[in-house]
């Protein structure tokens, strides 16, 4: 819709950018902290691992005065959960305290508001070799310990809290629940149980976060690629509706209504995926829902049908990150209507105003965009000089996309882009950067580690002083 006028972004907005621990800080094994399963997980031989990073963890007074230059109202990070404890449970580790408290307050002094996630999968390994981690019930309350100790300890300074980042995603990703092997199908019956277990340790937290009486709100990070239907076949729309539901709501159902919604139910059941619920659980969820939601937005996906044939029956996977294909229910093509990155994700600005309407239209609740960004392949050039031209024009389409969405009415209090500074890609390693901040090293040659300002730094460095108005 089209409107006569249209409003500006409150002068309360929070202008950010984000990052993960494992992917920034470094110090894998420095100062008592303990492995997590990233840390273990099979390494691909042709990128780096997460060892060095950018050295976040030895710079974090030189990277915060690089925020406060930018102009950072919101600094979006997450503590290393072993780091605090080194086996997930038990014994503190206080040289990881400090580190987060001289994080924070580092922020607080440069007036730059703390958005802390409690757990950016790296979960601790110690509590996958002692019960299986987040297939066990024990995993429930170690969580909720841990995250009760973050907010005694932080909760004085900090006001905006993320439980978990991406959830489907550490469902799907065996390596992310401290899982190994082969059978596809096995490790998603046990990923729905994880995903229940986290939702119950969820909504533990927020009843343990209002019973201290923190100030603030607190909600999971959503991975929310929009889906649109490949054609105007009245099938393809019936796909793409069911690939809403099983890629994305209904986690947030759970979340916030406490809810198998029946098709979903049947789905899992079908593939004998049905997680085991313990009597209230549900309720628990229902009491204690989010007060927020952090949303992570890269792309859309276009959906047609798929229907199931004797080849390909009911339950059928493509094994792939995400699935792309599931016979019965939908398949993942390309939108020929959309450029994609060097990497194949389509962009599709208009797609994060159809995802910010679907999720005020679904669950009312304030919303900060988390993750959003473009990673390429940017080249340093002489001078300190990266052109990331790209990156601006991809920022821009999507924050223009933002304010049209609060104009129909979302509830969007934040903007965080992904991220602050170049980071360890999962999969991609240095290769594949995203910040607005080059660190200069590869792979394989950490050079000098320096922090060189991007074009695109300076581009919204300018739209964050005009507080959106100069894009």
């Amino acid at each position: 819709m089209e409107y006569k006028s249209y409003s500006s972004f409150d002068p309360n907005f929070l202008w950010g950018a984000g990052t993960s621990s494992f992917q920034v800080e470094g110090a894998v094994q420095e100062d008592g902290k303990g492995l997590s399963v990233i840390d273990v997980m099979q390494k691909n031989p042709d990128i780096t691992d997460f060892s060095v990073a950018s050295d976040h963890y030895n710079r974090v007074e030189e990277d915060v005065a690089l925020m406060a230059e930018l102009g950072l109202k919101v600094y979006r990070f997450s503590i290393a959960w072993t780091r605090i404890f080194p086996d997930g449970n038990g014994e503190v580790n206080e040289k990881g305290v400090a580190f987060y408290d001289h994080l924070i307050n580092e922020l607080i002094k440069h007036n730059i508001e703390p958005l802390v996630t409690i757990y950016h999968f790296d979960y601790p390994q110690s509590l996958v070799e002692q019960y299986g981690g987040w297939l066990s019930r024990k995993s429930i309350e170690d969580y909720r310990s841990y995250a009760e100790f973050l907010f005694k300890t932080y909760g004085d300074r900090v006001k905006y809290w993320l439980t978990i980042n991406e959830q489907d995603h550490v469902v799907r990703i065996p390596t992310r629940l401290g899982l190994t092997g082969d059978d596809h199908y096995e490790q998603l019956r046990l990923g729905y149980q994880a995903n229940h277990n986290m939702c119950v340790a969820t909504a533990l937290t927020i009843k343990t976060f209002q019973e201290l009486g923190i100030e603030g709100k607190i909600g999971p990070a959503i991975s929310y690629s929009m889906v649109h239907p490949a054609s105007s076949s009245p099938d393809d729309v019936l796909a793409s509706k069911d690939a809403m539901l099983i890629k994305h709501n209904y986690l947030m159902d759970l979340h916030c209504y406490g809810k198998y919604s029946h098709m979903f139910w049947r789905y899992l059941e079908e593939r004998n995926f049905t997680p085991s619920i313990e009597d209230g659980d549900l309720d628990l969820m229902k009491q204690y829902p989010p007060t927020m939601l952090g949303v992570n937005y890269y792309f859309s996906e276009a959906i047609s049908a798929f229907p199931a044939t004797k080849e390909y029956p009911i339950g059928y996977q493509k094994k792939a990150l995400l699935p792309e294909a599931e016979a019965g229910v939908f398949e993942v093509v390309n939108n020929e209507n959309l450029a994609a990155t060097d990497w194949g994700w389509e962009i599709d600005p208009v797609g994060l105003r159809l995802t910010l309407r679907e999720l005020h239209e679904r669950y009312n609740l304030p919303i900060i965009i988390t993750e959003n960004g473009m990673g390429a392949y940017d080249k340093l050039e002489e001078e300190d000089v990266v052109r990331d031209d790209y990156r601006i024009s991809y920022l821009r389409e999507h924050i223009k996309q933002v304010l049209l969405a609060i104009n129909d009415g979302v509830n969007v209090f934040g903007y965080c882009p992904w991220s602050f500074m170049d980071i360890v890609s999962g999969r991609n390693g240095m290769a594949k950067r995203y910040g607005l901040v080059y660190v200069n090293r590869e792979d394989f040659d950490l050079k000098d580690m320096r922090r060189i300002k991007k074009e695109s730094f300076k581009w919204y460095q300018k739209v964050i002083a005009s507080n959106g108005e100069d894009l």
